[in-house]
């Protein structure tokens, strides 16, 4: 990875991992295990559960030191983990929920030059990053009218057929991300065999925000004026997963043909690995 940084869960503070406090080649961190049972000629059950991995920092200042111990040390007692993110060669940003939770040094006679032993709990299982934005126009937006959505994005507009294709270049199925914008009474989008459905109305100038990320699952209303409130109750999840009409349902791999009844979305899938990418 290019470049390393922990965030603090409790104080916010980002920690330089590179030119500060190295984590140096940081090798632990692209360890991958799998927990299963064994089967007769198989595998059961394979998960990808929370670990602990070794890292060794070298000081370069020390008082970076102190504050990243405070910051680490609120993190677990706060119970809010702070989160690494590794930049790939690429650039793709690799994310992950992780605590400190034990420090041995291996040197003392200057803290400027100390060397410590850092074993940290990577708590989700999986790093996470996110791909490109999909997306799809409200039939109300056509094209070389310069309409735009009421809030700001680093990005342009582009647009697309009313039905068109969701693409997950993963091999497997993936988490997503997705913003559903109003004006819009029970809006519905049929993809890869699953009806994503929300069972109540998106105002004009608001959007719901669905996240399908295990541990993270939420669906927030933002009105016009920047009000946010929990209409986690109005997603549908029939039957649950691979029900066939569940709002959380992950992202097939490969090329799927998408309906949905006119409104706007923006769609991005979650990538999921058992360690960063190299490139």
């Amino acid at each position: 990875m290019s470049e390393l940084t922990y965030t603090s869960g409790v104080t916010g503070q980002v920690f330089d991992l590179e030119s500060k406090l190295s984590w140096g080649a940081a090798l632990g961190l692209r360890s991958r295990e799998w927990d299963y049972s064994l089967t007769y000629r198989g595998l059961g059950m394979p998960t990808r559960k929370a670990r602990e991995v070794s890292v060794s920092m070298s000081v370069i200042n020390p008082s970076d030191l102190d504050a990243f111990m405070r910051a680490t040390d609120a993190d677990i007692q706060m119970n809010q983990p702070g989160v690494i993110t590794g930049l790939a060669e690429s650039g793709a940003a690799w994310t992950q929920h992780a605590v400190i939770v034990k420090t041995s040094p291996q040197s003392h006679h200057r803290a400027s030059d100390a060397s410590i032993d850092l074993t940290i709990v990577l708590l989700d299982g999986v790093w996470r990053r996110r791909l490109d934005v999909q997306h799809f126009w409200s039939d109300v937006l056509q094209p070389g009218l310069n309409l735009d959505y009421p809030h700001d994005y680093p990005h342009d507009y582009m647009p697309t057929a009313r039905n068109t294709t969701v693409v997950n270049p993963m091999p497997a199925p993936m988490p997503f991300e997705m913003v559903w914008f109003g004006p819009v009474s029970k809006p519905q989008l049929t993809l890869g065999g699953n009806r994503y459905e929300l069972d109540m109305d998106i105002p004009s100038g608001g959007y719901v925000t669905i996240s399908s990320v295990e541990g993270e699952k939420s669906i927030i209303l933002t009105t016009e004026n920047g009000d946010t409130s929990n209409v986690f109750s109005k997603g549908v999840r029939t039957g649950g997963e691979n029900g066939g009409s569940y709002i959380f349902q992950p992202i097939p791999s490969g090329e799927l043909a998408a309906q949905w009844n006119g409104f706007g979305i923006d769609l991005t899938i979650i990538e999921e690995a058992s360690e960063p990418q190299w490139v």
